[in-house]
């Protein structure tokens, strides 16, 4: 007699016997572990359900092998009655015996079942399955287990069974099903070739997929009448369904797509019913100018939903769109439009831009998918993210538009499914909002106390540079966690200066302070800054880090470029006290702004007309003072750094005020270069081994690949660092808020104002941030973006990131200028974030305003 080759050759073979019994209703009922993937062939090939039992053996009280019966999932209990009498056993603790092994069972099936109820078997024909039996004894008890919940028939069906043990099981059974019934059985393994332990994972596997398969009601095609027009479409109908998804196809593209078909298979597999329809009838497709008829488009999707609705089997379900190209412009505007609720909206690849002013008015939640190597597309998506009310944006690295490449089109799977899955609640599967609350709960280091940042410190020490950002220019608490911070890597781990986002003039005037050159207190040094916004300096909260640098004889220097007259009358102190030739030089040069007055704005006004300006005399000069040394003058190292660093600041304002005139991001390029060259000039000058630390906004030290800057021309300090110096010495850390107060003002160059900080969106960053101090219960934590941060959907996905600049208008919390599209741990090493933040506190000082507002974003 031969063997079978193993459990899933058994099941077909089964499967072609039983078929031949024309069996009404069908349901298998298979035992674990081994009878499951039997159960599943057989259950597959006959297009019914799945599902298990488990029986387990009551034994004696003084002898548990002694089996004296059997209890069934739902407590039915079958004995041995002439055993029981024999060993004279109460029924008291029979029933105590039985409840325990009920108990058992309850949870194993539990755990097979994923929390899911089996259907009734009333009037149905049960198929019970296993992988072969000795005895028969547990076979027999579920059989008089099940008998109680009124099958029509019994059935059952084994691969291999011992001859003597066939007749007991006809007497409980109305059928028997056996391949082979060996006289030498010995045992069941010996009948298989191959006969490896099934483990409980398989089982619940193949479950799961079983219910997968059979979940299909019918297939069949819809047509959706369009006035004289009609266009035909596939639908998929599935018993139980989550919901109906219908599908947009892009331009040149139809419901035959290969990649929507893909995407709708595997979302019938995770319960969704489908529909892929023609957008235009074959005349209207022949024309390409109607691929790009949004409101056409639209309008057909809008018919479909309100077929769907009509249809007693779909009137009832969820619906959802999802679009590819142009066909996701369509979806969003439909949506928009449709009388009908959309519990979400998918665009895979797709053109959200060309819904126009339905990016405003959709409130279905939307999820855009776009290719990483998609540049135009993704720059669109990226805009229109910031205009839909409920929007995430993802991004598949190394995808192009079609997503054509190796499992980037699964990974469109994922994104989609889990989307579909949030929202139309109930979902087992983690939303990517759960994924990130649950990724930043899995890394986060609660505030519990002043170790709190000990772990962050002691990693991003490790850096060369360590740049600390702020989400806005007013929130004292960043002030005080990057002092924090900075003490511990100044004092513990060596790091030589800070550099800030500022002025070099008025830090130089600190550093005289710091060299205790002047009699001054740290307050009255800090009170000498005049450029608007004077609070991003002249604070309480500064006061104390000017007093702990001073301790430590640490310098602090400015890194921005807008003092252009400041630095040429230090240019001019300098020439004065060293050379005359050079103080008539330098005074020749610079006579040529002489004009305006100290007045940028005025300057900037004459490049209008003359567009040369002064560009050719602040460059003579500069190259005038860099050929110096620092014997020409019998001058100090620091002197001669300070000079040539004031005419580089007056080359690069002059530079910086004449783009300025011409928007986009070369004005703010410049600026960000311009800080660059000065650190890396700083660390120079400071030696080799030189560590700094960096204070400015998340716009300028978080890096400009992460967002979309990139896509827009605009480069930024954290990200050509990263550049220039490499991955590993450079350590960028974003902080960030959730709501509170700060200090900001409505206008370039008006009056300090304490504002009320709105909730962040729920949908940004902040907003998973928030979510996270909730679960952990703290005021805020630190996180480190590590490799493993950075392969999950914290380094794949894009959020709305807020940035608050020094002019800022609460009520406009929603607008582009405050969330910028971030994929969070790409743009920073780490993030401390304060759930509720409140204002800096100014010390006062006599302002002079800068007269051109900074472009971007909000004056950062």
């Amino acid at each position: 007699m031969e063997r079978l080759e193993n459990r899933m050759t058994a099941g077909k073979l089964l499967a072609e016997r039983i078929a031949d019994l024309h069996l009404q209703n069908p349901i298998v009922i298979a035992l674990p572990r081994g009878g499951v993937p039997v159960g599943f062939v057989v259950a597959s090939t006959l297009r019914c359900s799945l599902d298990v039992t488990m029986t387990k053996k009551v034994g004696a009280p003084d002898n548990p092998e002694l089996a004296i019966g059997a209890v069934g999932e739902d407590g039915t209990t079958v004995l041995n009655q002439e055993l029981v009498q024999y060993l004279k056993i109460e029924k008291a603790l029979i029933k105590k015996l039985a409840a325990n092994k009920t108990k058992e069972i309850a949870q194993q099936i539990k755990k097979f079942r994923t929390n899911k109820t089996r259907e009734t078997l009333n009037g149905k024909d049960v198929i019970v399955v296993d992988d072969g039996l000795a005895t028969g004894a547990t076979m027999i008890a579920a059989l008089q287990v099940l008998r109680k919940q009124n099958p029509r028939k019994v059935i059952v069906a084994l691969p291999v069974a011992p001859a003597d043990s066939i007749q007991p099981l006809k007497e409980v059974a109305d059928e028997v099903v056996c391949l082979l019934a060996p006289k030498n059985f010995t045992a069941v393994g010996l009948w298989y070739e191959d006969f490896d332990q099934v483990s409980d994972e398989e089982v619940i596997r193949l479950l799961e997929l079983s219910r997968h398969e059979q979940s299909f009601i019918q297939e069949r095609e819809i047509t959706i009448e369009d006035g004289p027009d009609s266009v035909t479409g596939d639908l998929t109908l599935l018993n139980n369904s989550k919901g109906l998804i219908i599908f947009a196809h892009g331009s040149g593209s139809s419901r035959k797509s290969p990649r929507n078909q893909y995407v709708a298979t595997e979302l019938n597999k995770i319960g969704f019913s489908t529909l892929l329809f023609d957008l235009l009838t074959d005349e209207e497709a022949a024309n390409r100018a109607n691929v790009f008829n949004i409101p056409l488009l639209a309008r057909r999707l809008n018919l479909a939903t309100d077929k769907m609705a009509s249809l007693p089997e779909t009137s009832s379900q969820p619906i959802g769109y999802f679009g590819a190209s142009t066909g996701a412009g369509a979806a969003i505007m439909a949506a928009a439009q449709s009388s009908k609720k959309i519990f979400a909206v998918v665009s895979r690849g797709g053109r959200p831009d060309l819904a126009a002013e339905a990016l405003r008015k959709v409130t279905s939640p939307c999820l855009l998918i776009v290719g990483g190597n998609d540049e135009p597309t993704l720059s669109l998506n990226r805009e229109a993210s910031l205009q839909i009310k409920s929007c995430e944006l993802v991004v598949v690295p190394g995808a192009t538009h079609l997503f054509e490449e190796e499992g980037t089109l699964a990974e469109v799977v994922e994104h989609a499914s889990s989307w579909f899955l949030f929202q139309i609640n109930g979902s087992p599967n983690p939303h990517p909002i759960e994924s990130i609350v649950a990724e930043l709960e899995k890394k986060a280091v609660p505030f519990r106390g002043d170790n709190s940042l000990d772990g962050l410190i002691e990693q991003i020490a490790k850096s060369r540079i360590v740049m600390l950002g702020e989400a806005t220019h007013g929130t004292h608490e960043f002030y005080v966690l990057r002092r924090m911070i900075s003490e511990r890597l100044i004092r513990k781990h060596g790091f030589k200066f800070i550099a800030v986002e500022g002025d070099w003039p008025d830090f130089q005037r600190i550093n005289q302070f710091i060299r205790n050159e002047t009699k001054s207190s740290a307050s009255e040094a800090l009170q000498g800054f005049s450029r608007w916004p004077t609070w991003m300096w002249a604070n309480e909260e500064i006061v104390s880090l000017v007093e702990f640098l001073k301790t430590e004889m640490v310098p602090m220097f400015g890194l921005d470029v807008y003092s252009l007259f400041e630095s040429i009358e230090a240019v001019k102190e300098y020439a004065q006290a060293k050379d005359l030739n050079l103080l008539l030089a330098v005074e020749g040069a610079y006579a040529c702004l002489n004009p305006f007055q100290k007045d940028e704005k005025e300057y900037a006004r004459h490049l209008l007309q003359f567009p040369e300006g002064c560009r050719h005399e602040v460059v003579s000069i500069l190259r005038k003072l860099l050929r110096l040394r620092i014997n020409d003058l019998h001058q100090s190292k620091e002197q001669l750094f300070d000079v040539q660093q004031n005419a580089r600041i007056v080359a690069n304002a002059e530079e910086y005020y004449r783009r300025m005139l011409f928007g986009g991001p070369e004005s703010w390029n410049v600026r960000d270069r311009h800080m660059i060259d000065t650190l890396d000039m700083l660390l120079k000058n400071w030696g080799p081994d030189s560590k700094c630390i960096i204070w400015a906004h998340n716009s300028h030290i978080g890096d400009y690949h992460a967002t979309e800057m990139v896509h827009q021309g605009y480069v930024n300090l954290g990200g050509l660092a990263r550049e220039r110096f490499g991955m590993d010495a450079v350590a960028l850390v974003g902080f960030g808020t959730y709501q509170g107060q700060v200090i900001a003002s409505h206008a370039w160059e008006g009056q300090e104002t304490v504002m009320n900080l709105p909730r962040a969106k729920d949908s940004s960053f902040e907003g998973f941030c928030h979510k996270t101090t909730q679960n952990l219960k703290t005021s805020g934590f630190s996180v480190i973006f590590d490799a493993e941060t950075r392969a999950s959907v914290l380094g794949k996905r894009t959020y709305g990131h807020r940035a608050v600049g020094v002019v800022y208008d609460p009520k406009h919390e929603n607008k582009e200028l405050n969330y910028v599209p971030t994929i969070p741990a790409q743009r920073y090493d780490a993030f401390v974030f304060v759930d509720e933040t409140s204002a800096v506190h100014p010390i006062k000082t006599k302002t002079s305003a800068l007269d051109f507002p900074e472009t971007w974003p909000g004056g950062v």
